[in-house]
């Protein structure tokens, strides 16, 4: 008989995870529950509020895409894991049972606290993106102080400061850059952390590309309350201040959504909500669940004054993918082979007219290698990725060719095992 792999989840670790166990196996029956009935590629979400991107580029239906691969489809939210059970409890009640589970939801965006849902924007959805959007055409007209920020809690700093460089440059282009201050603001210890205790020289990189654009910047602080008009942070020592903000973009606190703490704490951390795994993205608890993505618990790599979060980008959730599907086959296999990625990063932050990237084997320190680029032909590069993953995905194949080809043009590193 079949086994049945349910999948929560259609974003890249999603829809990754079910293409190569379709290319692994072919005995086997796939679903994909999602809420959100499109595929969206993450990255361009920056591009979409500044209107360099079309949203109609960038997603893919997956009622139509799905089925043409084989794969099932429903288009809700997962409400209930029951892991006890071997089920999944969807909104409409639904019960769906699995011989095995992959929970690649991505994150629950916190924002409810700090004021952030009424005061503030963000890029972290494409209609968070396309609000954004809107507001900044406004804005053009009555330029005003903006302010770009990280909250305590965020696990991906990526996006704050590729929008910081964006729209500088965007900016610069429409003669308005000199009536706007910018400010970005974050929780971590100083410019270039990045959650990942810096990479190479990320420090003095992004210092002195914040220092060329006039970018002011405020560091080790706690965002304390998001309003209308300013923006209220306290310092380590609790000593409260304002600076003002006509128009904020804030990346909100990152936790497990609630269908993973519906699982309880043998599933989900504690704390985070994450869920909990081990090295081969597998539960320890219950064996025949795995996790992929952002929603994956990975513990800090150090101790911040004002805890920060682990990213987890495009590369990495790739690995996780190629492991979890290797993992799941061989175990209905009964074969005790077990992969173990060791994860590495690709992060190209677009500037406009150029582009900054890093590469980083393993991305949690001590690191085998670390490369890093300011280049212009990075910032068109950034636009290839973006082609050519959206490609993959409608052609129903993730093989991982654009990171191959990064890392031997862009980095002059060869291209490394996805898994040892």
């Amino acid at each position: 008989m079949k086994k049945n792999i349910v999948i929560l989840g259609g974003g890249v670790g999603g829809i990754s995870t079910a293409y190569n166990l379709k290319k692994l196996s072919k005995d086997i029956n796939i679903t994909i529950l999602s809420k959100r009935p499109y595929f969206g590629f993450t990255p361009s979400y920056p591009h979409v509020a500044l209107g360099w991107a079309n949203p109609k580029n960038i997603t893919i239906d997956l009622n139509s895409l799905l089925p043409k691969f084989g794969i099932n489809f429903i288009n809700e939210n997962a409400e209930t894991i029951d892991p006890e059970n071997n089920k999944v409890i969807t909104e409409s009640k639904k019960e769906i049972y699995y011989d095995y589970l992959v929970i690649a939801t991505g994150p629950k965006l916190n924002f409810e606290a700090e004021g952030q849902k009424e005061n503030a924007y963000s890029v972290c959805t494409l209609e968070h993106s396309q609000e954004l959007n809107k507001k900044l055409n406004e804005f053009y007209n009555n330029p005003v102080p903006i302010v770009i920020g990280a909250i305590p809690g965020v696990s991906c700093f990526g996006p704050a400061y590729e929008f910081s460089l964006m729209l500088h440059y965007e900016l610069k282009k429409r003669g308005l850059r000199t009536k706007v201050p910018i400010t970005y603001i974050t929780s971590e210890p100083y410019l270039g952390h990045l959650g990942l205790g810096g990479i190479g020289p990320s420090k003095r990189l992004m210092e002195d590309l914040f220092d060329e654009k006039s970018i002011k910047y405020i560091t080790n602080v706690k965002i304390k309350k998001v309003d209308k008009d300013k923006i209220v942070y306290e310092d380590l020592n609790g000593n409260s201040f304002e600076i003002e903000s006509k128009l904020s973009m804030i990346m909100p606190r990152f936790t497990g959504p609630d269908v993973v703490a519906s699982a309880g704490d043998k599933v989900a951390h504690p704390v985070s909500k994450m869920v909990i795994v081990n090295e081969h993205f597998q539960n320890p608890n219950y064996k025949n669940i795995f996790a992929v993505g952002v929603v994956v618990f990975i513990p800090p790599v150090e101790k911040t004054p004002i805890p920060v979060g682990v990213p987890k980008v495009g590369m990495m959730i790739e690995q996780m993918s190629l492991a979890v599907a290797n993992n799941i086959i061989n175990d209905i296999k009964n074969s005790s082979l077990r992969y173990t990625p060791e994860l590495s990063a690709i992060c190209i932050a677009d500037a406009g007219e150029e582009a900054v990237g890093f590469f980083a084997s393993p991305v949690t320190p001590p690191r085998n290698t670390v490369k890093f680029q300011r280049a212009k032909i990075l910032h068109y590069f950034k636009y290839f990725v973006e082609r050519y993953f959206i490609f993959k995905v409608k052609s129903g194949n993730i093989e991982p060719f654009w990171e191959k080809m990064t890392l031997k043009f862009m980095f002059n590193v060869k291209p490394i095992n996805k898994t040892t």
